[in-house]
């Protein structure tokens, strides 16, 4: 009866183990070629795009390393460009660990051999690649994730050729790709990627290497080196993948340099802002679309740079976080953020091919002609020309603090600077930017809207306390022009992809104050002529002063020109009162000034001083009407009296009164700036209030 009960079950297992032998002998002798059109189908259908094999299809599962060995494999292009394979390999012979995959939980080969593939890789404008398969942009809620290959223990590599088209970089590459079981006798590293073509129009190498691709596990970091240069920019890193062939867990040590850290834009697809030539050391992680770097040490021009930066680029547009310090900043080299800086000369990059020298060398001619005529700008005008990269602007978010604990700057007395950029879907927030000096501090705020043409610029700057006897030379002797204390605020609305561009279209209004003080001699040392008795202040010895009971200066911003609404100094002997205006496009100065003597002066030339020239380049001279009217008054007091006579042309009578100090003060820091017209935004976030 237990037999009868049991009969079913035997009856079925043995029926299984019949059908595993008959399936198994049937693999044995079976064509595998017969599955060649099927796998074809299926395969194309999977990836969207046609892949066929042009040779036999050959199997061997009877082995602890089942093989499948490929014969004229084609990978062909996305249905956006099919008439070019991403991929033609002559052989590939895949060795499979089953016991491997199963205790990994995940594909492990055993040896790859690829023989001559031919490999086209291509990324659109847009970020589409020929090499995802997904046949579509990245979204902008993700970008593309790097490449992940199964782990394997061997790799070799023979006779390939690579070909790299990145539009979004403007890199162009021609290649090699090599990766031997053991190294040479005269060369220790088997595996190497070489490259050579431009990216950005400039000579660009590449040069990844490293050991033997041979036992290697998916818990052994693999060592190698990479060298690029691009340009004048020379990048050389020691590194390792965490996980081979994980691309997307790497450890980088780095060390770069270059002219100018904005140029590194195309490789690095971050927007970094414009300095002085750099030398920057650094230790990088990257975790999937996470990168963290730390340790940054290196110089920007002559000053010193440190800190840490994270980037996520989960997103489309990633987003950059830093936190750098300067322990001893020289201005200009802060200065060259705004473009205020002179553009190195181009050159080509060692080892350049002869053929490539022809070609890149009217490219270097061409970018070191732009950088001629930019240098000649920004060497005429004070308000840098260097060109806003608002598309880059839009390419990334960022929070950026930077911190300088030492600042040189010439005779200007700066001690501290500290600045917080953000940078939000095209907006970009400088607030707060204050510097320091030994007495009183300059603070700032801007908002910059680059998602309209040209960006809208709002901007709010202060000057608090500041003394003005820290201003003078270096000298021993030295001594300020002026001294008092000095307040002054500015309020600036306008639209340019530049600072000069700003400043030509701004509208707003400039507010400085002195509520007292003393005019020294050496305020004529700034001039061409002397100025200080010009204007009637008789200041005449170092030790000499006259002293301000206050002064005012405000002018009104509209359309780039700014008019004097109120410029007056009134000093204990002299009213100065000025009048005119300044055209903040061309610089352009005219101005003048007049003295008005609250007594009886002798001698006294009553022309008014003339300011003109550029901002840059400001000149002084007396108004020459003036002074042949005077004359032409003495010569006829001299005609029909006597010699004496004639000095009375000369003498003032001294009528001019007190200004009343208190009132002018209180309407210059009550006065406000008038409403600028209304501009073109994109729905634009309010600007910063200012503290």
């Amino acid at each position: 009866m237990r037999l009868r009960a049991r009969s079913p079950l035997a009856i079925a297992g043995i029926s299984v183990l019949v059908l595993v032998i008959v399936l198994l002998l049937g693999l044995s002798f079976m064509d595998w070629n017969l599955l060649k059109g099927p796998l074809e189908r299926t395969a194309s259908a999977r990836f969207g795009r046609q892949i066929a094999l042009a040779g036999p299809l050959e199997v061997h599962i009877w082995s602890r390393h089942p093989t499948v060995t490929l014969h004229g494999l084609t990978v062909g292009g996305p249905p956006w460009e099919p008439e070019r394979p991403v991929a033609r390999i002559e052989r590939v012979q895949i060795q499979v660990e089953p016991l491997r995959s199963l205790a990994n939980a995940a594909l492990v080969l055993g040896r790859v051999e690829i023989d001559q593939p031919v490999i086209y890789l291509h990324t659109e404008k847009s970020g589409r690649a020929n090499w995802t398969f997904e046949n579509k942009a990245p979204t902008k809620e993700r970008a593309s994730a790097p490449a992940k290959l199964p782990a394997m223990h061997d790799l070799v590599i023979q006779s390939g050729k690579l070909t790299l088209i990145d539009e979004k970089r403007r890199l162009k590459i021609e290649g090699t790709v090599l990766a031997a079981e053991k190294a040479a006798g005269d060369d220790p590293r088997p595996f190497r990627v070489e490259g050579k073509g431009t990216i950005n129009q400039e000579p660009f190498r590449l040069d990844i290497a490293g050991g033997p691709l041979q036992a290697l596990t998916p818990y052994r970091p693999y060592p190698f080196s990479l060298a690029i240069i691009a340009g004048q920019n020379h990048i050389e890193a020691a590194g390792k993948v965490l996980k081979p062939f994980d691309l997307g867990a790497l450890e980088l040590q780095v060390d770069a340099n270059g002219p100018d850290l904005a140029q590194l834009f195309y490789l690095t697809q971050i927007t970094l802002p414009n300095t002085p030539p750099f030398k920057v050391k650094a230790d990088i992680k990257r975790d999937g679309m996470r990168i963290a770097v730390r340790g940054i040490e290196g110089s920007l021009g002559g000053s010193d740079v440190s800190g840490t930066a994270d980037i996520d680029a989960t997103t489309k547009r990633p987003t950059v976080k830093a936190d750098l310090l300067s322990r001893h900043l020289y201005m200009k080299d802060f200065a060259a953020i705004t473009g205020s800086h002179a553009h190195a000369a181009t050159e080509l990059a060692p080892g350049t091919s002869a053929a490539h020298d022809t070609r890149s060398a009217k490219v270097a001619d061409a970018k070191a002609a732009d950088a001629k005529a930019a240098d000649a700008a920004n060497a005429r005008y004070l308000f840098p020309t260097a060109r806003l990269e608002v598309e880059r602007m839009r390419a990334i978010d960022a929070d950026v603090h930077f911190r300088a604990t030492s600042i040189e700057a010439g005779t200007v007395p700066f001690t501290q600077l500290l600045l917080h950029a953000r940078l939000d879907d095209g907006v970009l927030t400088l607030e707060p930017l204050r510097i320091d000096m030994a007495q009183g501090h300059l603070s700032a705020a801007f908002h910059i809207d680059a998602r309209v043409k040209p960006p809208a610029v709002h901007g709010e700057l202060r000057a608090s306390n500041i003394q003005l006897g820290q201003f003078k030379g270096k000298g021993p002797d030295a001594v300020p022009p002026l001294d008092g204390v000095l307040d002054a605020r500015a309020v600036i609305e306008g639209t340019g992809d530049s600072v000069h561009g700003l400043m030509s279209d701004a509208t707003g209004q400039l507010t400085v104050i002195v509520p007292g003080g003393d005019v020294r001699s050496a305020f004529a040392e700034l001039t061409g002529i002397d100025v200080a008795k010009g204007i009637g202040l008789l200041v005449q010895h170092p030790n000499d002063k006259a002293p301000i009971r206050c002064a005012v200066a405000q002018f009104d911003l509209t359309t780039g020109t700014a008019h004097a609404q109120d410029l007056l100094m009134d000093t204990q002997d002299v009213v100065i009162k000025g009048l005119g205006q300044i055209n903040l496009g061309s610089e352009k100065l005219d101005l003048t000034l007049q003295g008005q003597p609250k007594k009886l002066r002798l001698f006294r030339l009553r022309s008014p001083i003339e300011i003109g020239g550029e901002l840059k380049k400001p000149s002084f001279r007396l108004k020459p009407g003036k002074l042949v009217e005077q004359g032409a008054a003495g010569a006829v007091l001299g005609t029909l009296l006597t010699p004496v006579a004639a000095i009375l042309a000369f003498v003032d009578p001294g009528l001019a009164k007190n200004e009343d100090c208190a009132q002018l003060l209180a309407q210059a820091q009550q006065h406000p700036p008038p409403q600028p017209p209304a501009r073109r935004t994109a729905q634009a976030k309010p600007p910063p209030t200012y503290q």
